[in-house]
């Protein structure tokens, strides 16, 4: 297993850096109106967003429910895969972990076939692909994402790949990229993140109508942007197809406070990462599972009472999506789902993830019918 794992810097997220028929559900000391289930208006033929929410292309709405996969920190990929066992949970969507360039250069060889062979396991398994490039996690500069990593989604050898599955696939340019809280002048960081990804939309919209998941900045820990910045991108994306993701490492900030904002501005927001466990950084070095942000007493607790299973609840109660960190393997190993990869061996993180009656994968769930044959 790697030392550079795709969740290899997000401790930053921890405490110690700077930086009609509608009804109300009751959110904190707000009510919220939820919109009640509609159809999209027209067909298309990728997924697509209208509103808060995401559409197959059959017109079937799907509240994403799954499970990150980090798929080439498990050196036994590409020989061998973990999606079989990860099926098993219910979950409908997975968050595919991808390297443009993996970084170390003993890592066993991988090729874009590989991700083809995956891809084509995901649809026949009727599980949404997430496609997500790590290789710039939780750097600052947003301007990498233009620069670096742009150049692969739009490079013939990938778009022949991502093409013969977009009909249900889901693009991440770039995960945990950018800072907004973290920076020096937060007013410039949000300028260049915002146009970073505008030019980024532009670019993967000369080849791809596929819906682009857009990580918050501070690794994925700052959704308050997206109230501020998150119409403006989606007017000028041609298609109109963004998703808004979060990643709820709250340890030592109010990300609750900042939710109803996004929805009650009728942003396609889903949380692309919950976890029970948060890193911090600690003398130059990690400290993995240091806060317990699932109301265990067993490491450090977080600044505020934030847990996940709270945020799961509201997100129950609201349709909006989430994917777990992670299913197998991580530095932190209180936060893998299972213990070895198996269906049989999850851990208690991994079954209130299935198995809760309230926000659990198997009562949750629903796969899309729009994969085809």
């Amino acid at each position: 297993m790697s030392d550079e794992l795709c969740r290899r810097q997000f401790l930053k997220a921890g405490v110690g850096l700077i930086a009609g028929g509608a009804s109300a559900i009751l959110f904190g000391d707000r009510a919220v109106l939820a919109q009640p289930a509609r159809q999209a208006s027209q067909t298309k033929n990728t997924l697509h967003t209208k509103g808060r929410y995401l559409y197959d292309s059959s017109g079937q709405k799907i509240v994403l429910r799954g499970i990150n996969l980090p798929l080439l920190d498990d050196w036994d990929f590409p020989q061998s895969d973990k999606l079989a066992e990860l099926e098993k949970t219910g979950a409908n969507a997975v968050i595919i972990q991808w390297y443009k360039d993996y970084g170390q250069p003993t890592r066993p060889a991988y090729s874009l076939q590989n991700l083809d062979n995956f891809l084509a396991k995901c649809k026949a398994n009727k599980i949404v692909p997430i496609l997500g490039l790590c290789d710039l996690t939780c750097k600052s500069d947003a301007t990498l994402l233009n620069t670096q990593l742009i150049p692969w989604w739009t490079s013939e050898p990938v778009l022949a790949v991502l093409k013969k599955h977009q009909r249900y696939l889901i693009v991440n340019p770039a995960n945990e990229l950018g800072v907004y809280r973290w920076a020096n002048n937060s007013v410039e960081s949000l300028e260049a993140y915002k146009t970073s990804y505008k030019n980024a939309i532009a670019s993967i919209r000369q080849h791809l109508q596929v819906p682009i998941m857009i990580d918050a900045p501070d690794c994925g820990t700052s959704i308050e942007v997206f109230a501020k910045i998150g119409r403006e991108l989606i007017n000028s994306d041609p298609e109109s197809n963004l998703l808004f993701s979060g990643h709820a490492y709250w340890a030592g900030y109010d990300g609750m406070s900042h939710l109803n904002a996004v929805i009650e501005a009728n942003l396609p927001i889903v949380f692309g990462e919950i976890a029970n466990k948060q890193d911090e950084s600690i003398a130059g070095k990690t400290a993995y599972c240091y806060y317990d942000i699932d109301g265990i007493k067993e490491n450090h607790p977080p600044q505020n009472d934030f847990t996940y299973q709270a945020l799961l609840t509201v997100l129950k109660e609201q349709e909006i999506g989430w994917l777990a960190w992670c299913w197998w393997k991580d530095g932190c190993a209180r936060r893998e789902m299972t213990r070895d990869g198996n269906f049989s061996g999850l851990t208690p993180y991994g079954d209130d993830l299935v198995n809760n009656p309230i926000y659990g994968l198997k009562a949750t769930a629903r796969r899309s019918t729009a994969f085809g044959v």
